[in-house]
């Protein structure tokens, strides 16, 4: 059983199934684990993570009236802590600098993977594998790391580390929807190919700074079949990948293509690669535009009504941890909020907001703003609406932005 608990009331035994907050908040690389050591719960009172969820049936429950240790004086920090803080900024330098060394050899291996195909020639997948379990590796340490990482291509990189990001972005979409560990090798690879039927576009198509022609558009849109056409006859692809590259294009509402297929034909895999797909796409510079903030892209597609699959769209920002425009979250005083504009540039993860809704009272509430930055009511993770309202959160949501009454 899944129980919220204070992280000062921790103690070594107990199992930690997830962290309140993002990625960027938690001290560790995995996000379930085992308490061993008391340091550990030190680690997570620094980081600024007020409470945790623990499972009881892998370790230990809470103790009833467990005895609050008394406050460290301020400016004491224990020389442990220092020492560990130090060891954490070390791992987090170390894995960004892995990341880098990752992407590029993501990239040589990539372009020649895609250079192969554009020449006709069979894809060879069992080279592609060693490197996908590497970026899951790296995702499953710290998914910031090569996310952030892939994000920093440039415009004349973009057709092959996009490839790569998307690879990274469904691993880590996996690990959020809980899937099982041994999907996420073929979820990866799944990522890393379904741009490959690009390869039968003319470059010139491909890299046009302007706008396309009715031709030349008919010409992109034709590279999820040209892609599948590449990879059907290879033993060595995963069928969710043939599925992935051939109809990650596709909409929940059938606007999509090749197929205009709706949400009764989608498998969730697909589902899972159209948000992947269009979030890298809309926050790399490109060609023909520039890149939009990670915070603007998904309070777009938030309102993209039709697109994408909304319950998969919550998971996935959920598991980037970047609080969207007309997103929800759940602050440090267990009231829900929504996001009323973009967080400041000096703290990404503190977004002006509207509180109306008490977890606690499970009832709404006089709606007021908030600042969710150090001085204010912290956020401490990003929900889901339609766990919390259903199919009618995107109301609720209009109404909450709108400041009209809930209560």
């Amino acid at each position: 059983m899944l129980v919220r608990i204070e992280t000062r009331n921790l103690r070594p035994g107990m199992f930690v199934a997830r962290v309140e907050g993002s990625w960027i908040q938690s001290p560790f690389w995995r996000s379930k684990f085992l308490l061993s050591d008391p340091a550990q719960i030190v680690r997570l009172h620094e980081a600024g993570v007020d409470t945790v969820f623990i499972d009881t049936s892998k370790g230990l429950g809470p103790v009833a009236d467990r005895p609050v240790s008394p406050p460290v004086p301020p400016g004491a920090v224990p020389r442990p802590i220092v020492r560990e803080r130090r060891a954490r900024h070390r791992r987090i330098r170390d894995e960004f600098d892995h990341a880098r060394a990752l992407m590029e050899r993501s990239k040589a291996a990539v372009m020649q993977m895609f250079g192969e195909a554009r020449l006709g020639r069979a894809v060879a997948v069992d080279a592609a594998v060693p490197l996908v379990e590497d970026i899951a590796a790296s995702v499953a340490r710290n998914p910031g790391a090569i996310i952030t990482v892939t994000r920093l291509k440039s415009k004349t990189e973009y057709t092959y580390l996009h490839s790569v990001a998307v690879c990274a972005l469904m691993i880590n979409l996996a690990r959020q929807l809980d899937l099982p560990e041994s999907d996420h090798r073929d979820i990866g690879l799944a990522g890393l190919l379904h741009d490959i039927g690009k390869m039968a576009t003319p470059i010139e198509v491909l890299d046009k700074p302007g706008s396309l022609t009715d031709a030349e558009l008919s010409l992109i849109r034709n590279h999820p079949v040209e892609g599948h056409a590449m990879l059907r006859d290879n033993p060595g692809v995963p069928e969710l990948a043939l599925d992935v590259c051939l109809h990650h294009h596709e909409r929940m509402d059938g606007g999509g293509y090749p197929y205009g297929l709706d949400d009764a034909r989608l498998s969730l895999y697909a589902r899972m690669g159209a948000i992947c797909d269009v979030y890298d796409a809309v926050t790399s510079e490109r060609v023909y535009k520039g890149p939009w903030p990670p915070n603007i892209a998904l309070a777009r597609m938030l309102e993209w009504e039709g697109h994408f699959d909304p319950h998969i769209l919550d998971a996935f920002i959920q598991s980037l941890g970047i609080p969207p425009v007309g997103g929800l979250v759940r602050l440090h005083s267990n009231h829900l909020a929504v996001v009323l504009d973009p967080a400041p540039a000096d703290d990404p993860l503190a977004p002006p907001a509207r509180r109306f809704y008490s977890v606690e009272n499970a009832a709404f509430v006089r709606a007021s703003d908030i600042a969710t930055d150090a001085s204010g009511d912290r956020i401490i993770a990003i929900e889901r609406g339609s766990y919390w309202f259903g199919d009618k959160w995107p109301e609720i949501r209009s109404r909450a932005i709108a400041g009209e009454g809930l209560a």
